[in-house]
């Protein structure tokens, strides 16, 4: 009865070990490779010889990156998630990321069968896996916008002040790029590179943009555009932009603690019927248990789940109020 479950778990433990192990422990032309990535955006490395490498972990690493992550980081999916992991800010490749989202949706649908010992469980545990491997990554690119959007008043106001002091753009993106903590400072050195390797300050800002995607940054960008067409005081421009983002960040700032009881109300809601399940589960198993075994009560708790998602879907859109 539990050999399908046994399989799915000894799937799941395979890709992850496979993204973990394989492709986290880099080799020393990865390192290499690494670390010229952070001078802009170079081409794939090209070995000198179409040799496999020696070591056994060399030649695993080899097999199953040519086999799967070549193609894949290739294609428009792969590029688009190469970018949300970098907003994310993690250091893996698309390929990494695709085995150990489905790994964990292996291991969530074996866990579910090994638990309640139901088939119509297991594309529902595969489903939670992947949703919350989906979950967690957005909430790395939430938490690094947020941090990134913070810094962006101060570092505007640095760059204004360096412009004062008789400092070029250029000069002032660098001493901000040392002088700030990250995510800015990594952001701004990454441009400051970009830049000493001859990419226009107008294409190293539009990536910059493209790779954080600010609403914020993006009118810094404008105004660094329209400067170097038309000329006039940027540092003045950059004192406006610096007044505009500091308000829109109080007047986000309000309008969360406005809308934090809607908030509360919400998640509350959500916890409330998993905390009643759990409850009912502990102080009377026979008088819950129906609900698991029987198809019906599967059903019912499958619709319940949904109709709770939904319910949550419309209260984010009711206190998402966007500046």
């Amino acid at each position: 009865m539990t050999s399908p479950a046994v399989l799915l778990a000894g799937v799941g433990a395979v890709a992850l070990f496979a993204a973990i192990i394989v492709f986290i422990l880099p080799g020393a032309e990865s390192m290499l490779h690494e670390r010229l990535k952070q001078l802009g955006e170079i081409a794939p490395v090209v070995p000198k010889e179409a040799q496999p490498p020696r070591d056994a972990l060399g030649q695993l690493r080899h097999v199953v990156q040519s086999a799967f992550g070549s193609r894949f980081e290739r294609t428009d999916r792969g590029s688009r998630m190469a970018d949300r992991l970098a907003r994310a800010d993690l250091k893996l490749r698309p390929t990494e990321w695709m085995l150990m989202s489905g790994g964990a949706a292996l291991i969530v649908a074996a866990i579910l069968y090994l638990r309640f010992g139901s088939l119509i469980l297991v594309p529902i545990g595969a489903v939670m896996g992947y949703v919350g491997a989906q979950l967690f990554l957005r909430y790395r690119q939430s938490k690094r916008t947020k941090a990134f959007n913070a810094q962006l008043s101060p570092a505007i106001l640095q760059l204004s002040g360096s412009m004062k002091a008789g400092y070029t753009f250029a000069q002032a993106v660098d001493l901000a790029a040392r002088n700030m903590p990250a995510p800015m400072g990594t952001e701004l050195g990454r441009v400051t590179r970009e830049c000493q390797l001859g990419l226009p300050m107008n294409e190293a800002l539009s990536r910059m943009v493209h790779r954080n995607e600010s609403e914020d940054l993006r009118l810094l960008l404008i105004a660094v555009q329209i400067q170097s067409q038309v000329g006039g005081n940027l540092a003045h421009i950059l004192d406006t932009i610096e007044f505009t983002v500091r308000e829109r960040i109080r007047i986000k700032g309000e309008i969360k603690s406005l809308t934090g009881q809607a908030r509360a109300s919400g998640w509350v809601l959500i916890a409330l019927p998993f905390g009643m399940t759990g409850i009912l589960m502990m102080i009377a198993p026979s008088y819950f248990s129906p609900m698991l075994q029987k198809t019906a009560g599967q059903v019912l708790l499958g619709l319940a789940g949904f109709m709770i998602l939904c319910g949550y879907g419309f209260i984010r859109r009711i206190v998402n109020i966007k500046v």
